[in-house]
């Protein structure tokens, strides 16, 4: 009984071992995206309201990436999010103390780039 106790034992950690390689393997960031491989797309879309020289607003996906922005469009093109993933953008500050609000900041991504996140300051 002992023999076979090992055995198992032994089998057991080789299949968790496979299986943590497996999983490794397929990529992900936790937040639906990838490495941007086929089905993978941008989230984005237009700051506006910003009136001063050098004036911008932070802007954050899920916490993964922030950007700097002044207005124009953006995109988070180093976070691409996978089909039927989630994604949420927060803008957290304004250099000129203005309030910024964000349309269509939360959602899940279909088969074309989101370009419709827009931030609004006032």
């Amino acid at each position: 009984m002992g023999i076979q106790s090992g055995s198992v034992r032994k089998a057991s950690v080789f299949c968790a071992v496979v299986f943590s390689l497996l999983l490794s393997a397929c990529g992900g960031d936790g937040y639906g995206g990838d490495s941007g491989g086929a089905g993978s797309y941008t989230v984005g879309g237009t700051v506006s309201g910003l009136t001063l020289p050098g004036e911008s607003v932070a802007v954050t996906l899920v916490g993964l990436q922030t950007l700097q922005l002044s207005n124009g469009s953006y995109s988070f093109s180093a976070y691409p999010v996978a089909n039927g993933g989630m994604y949420q953008v927060t803008a957290t500050s304004s250099t000129g103390n203005k309030t910024c609000t964000v349309a269509n900041g939360t959602g899940t991504v279909g088969t074309t780039n989101v370009t419709n996140v827009d931030i609004t300051c006032a």
